[in-house]
């Protein structure tokens, strides 16, 4: 006879809440890459006086036409490792603290407790990741293999701290103190450099953390959301006399996706002016465009002044529509996901129980 599996733990459950959330993540990150290009691209753009502003569908076809199918798809792998160690990190740090507010007070939690710590877990969250979403927002700026791209952080600040090769010649005691000088300005010079281009990795940050409150609204909305269908569903069934006693612990595909999606609406509406201006903040072409100097990090109040004197305070809401269908269809199928991920990774966890 086969022997039951004994059952999980407190940490083993935040565990496979956090393992779940980041299959989600992953899901929806890498299916709709696509539509996160376009929108990426349509925030990027600054206009100018009397320019036309393209849809999402003229920006698309466009991309596609000039730099090829590649170019949808540039920057992929850093968009789905950032996925998915970030929504691993915020379920972890977001479960864990929840059980533990849970059992201190011995309630369940309201929905001002549960913004806060969804918003602190967001920051935990984006302190660590962000530089993967630096990364993959660049790449989608700079495009597809045959376009000319500018060179990204991390290989630049390799490069800076590679030792250079100098032919060997002798030299007299001043002569090579003098060299000695030189080499210590030159590494002076390069860790500069190097801890100059690590840091704009972090360009944004501040937009990041601020929009921490996005992902608060958007799963706060749906744990309330996901909390009063299940009681309903469950009082539903009491009352039909089906199955009785069985407690539902999860959604079915379509209501999972209808409250995903309607959460991330809501989210996405009330915060979009700081996604537009993050992407804004990354991107080093839109900053020399609104007259900044070239390669300098743009504050976050300056990107939203530049853009509201460039454009118009329509500016700040501009590609809004491609921001919605992107994410709105993206953080629905992510937690479709996640909610259908929760037995395979229960399964993990009790297999690596039995190991």
């Amino acid at each position: 006879m086969m022997a039951k599996f004994s059952p999980l733990s407190e940490g083993e459950k935040v565990f496979v809440e956090a393992l779940a959330g980041a299959i989600g993540g992953f899901a929806g990150a890498v299916a709709f890459y696509p539509l996160d290009t376009v929108k990426t691209r349509i925030q990027a753009a600054v206009e100018r006086d009397g320019e036309r502003r393209r849809t999402w569908v003229e920006v698309f076809i466009a991309l596609v036409e000039k730099e090829g199918a590649a170019a949808l798809f540039a920057g992929v792998g850093a968009k789905g490792a950032h996925a998915m160690a970030s929504s691993f990190l915020y379920f972890l740090a977001f479960s864990s603290l929840r059980r533990r507010y849970e059992a201190r007070t011995g309630a369940k939690i309201g929905v001002g407790a549960n913004l806060f710590i969804a918003a602190l877990s967001g920051c935990c969250n984006v302190l660590i990741t962000e530089p993967l979403d630096t990364l993959s927002t660049r790449r989608q700026i700079a495009g597809g293999a045959g376009e000319s791209k500018p060179e990204d952080a991390s290989a630049s600040a390799w490069r800076a701290w590679s030792p250079r090769k100098t032919a060997f010649s002798p030299v007299t005691l001043e002569g090579d103190a003098n060299l000695r000088r030189g080499r210590l300005s030159r590494a002076v010079r390069r860790g500069d450099l190097a801890i100059r281009e690590l840091t704009s990795l972090y360009s944004g940050i501040g937009a990041s953390l601020l929009l921490t409150v996005n992902p608060a609204i958007q799963y706060t909305c749906f744990e309330q959301l996901r909390s009063r269908l299940i009681a309903s569903i469950s009082s539903r069934d009491a009352r039909r006399g089906s199955a009785p006693g069985k407690k539902v612990v999860e959604l079915s595909v379509g209501d999972a996706f209808v409250l995903g999606a309607t959460s991330k609406a809501v989210a996405t509406f009330l915060t979009y002016p700081l996604v537009r201006a993050k992407v804004l903040a990354k991107t080093t072409g839109a900053r020399d465009a609104f007259g900044g100097p070239s390669g300098a990090s743009a504050s976050l109040p300056a990107v939203v002044r530049a853009v509201v004197h460039a454009e118009g305070f329509t500016g700040l809401y501009k590609g809004l529509q491609a921001q919605l269908i992107k994410t709105v269809l993206a953080a629905a199928f992510a937690l479709t996901v996640k909610e259908k991920s929760f037995r395979a990774a229960m399964l993990v966890v009790l297999l690596a129980n039995r190991m």
